[in-house]
């Protein structure tokens, strides 16, 4: 019984969060990154996880892994949650976790706006 629980932890991430990051975008801030694996269509919203990989720490916080709802006709997204970390990638202690609940309407030319594009293109394959 006590390996199978073992063996069972190591198939599952402790953190909770994507494993699968997959870098689609940089600029002065960090390096984003979408685990498009992870992505989830429910009654037309679609649902992703992105990771920001800081540059430059900002107060001890090294990376940030948000949650969105994109409402894809409308090109805005609904910012669920923030989980900031005390190392790069989504790893070392856990900064601060809050839940948002936040719309944004991205701007053209803007990353996020690159990534709700690329989102919901990706779940219309």
């Amino acid at each position: 019984m006590r390996m199978s629980l073992i063996f069972l932890l190591m198939l599952f991430p402790l953190d909770g969060f994507p494993a699968n990051w997959k870098k689609v975008a940089e600029n002065d801030i960090g390096n984003y990154y979408v685990d498009f694996e992870s992505i989830k269509n429910q009654n037309g919203i679609i649902y992703y996880t992105d990771l920001v990989d800081f540059v430059e720490p900002f107060n001890g916080e090294y990376s940030a892994i948000n949650r969105y709802a994109v409402d894809c006709d409308n090109e805005n997204q609904k910012w669920l949650s923030l989980t900031t970390f005390s190392k790069n990638m989504g790893k070392g202690e856990v900064n601060k976790k809050s839940n948002k609940n936040e719309i944004i309407f991205p701007k053209s030319n803007t990353i996020y706006f690159f990534i709700i594009k690329n989102v919901c293109n990706y779940r219309q394959q």
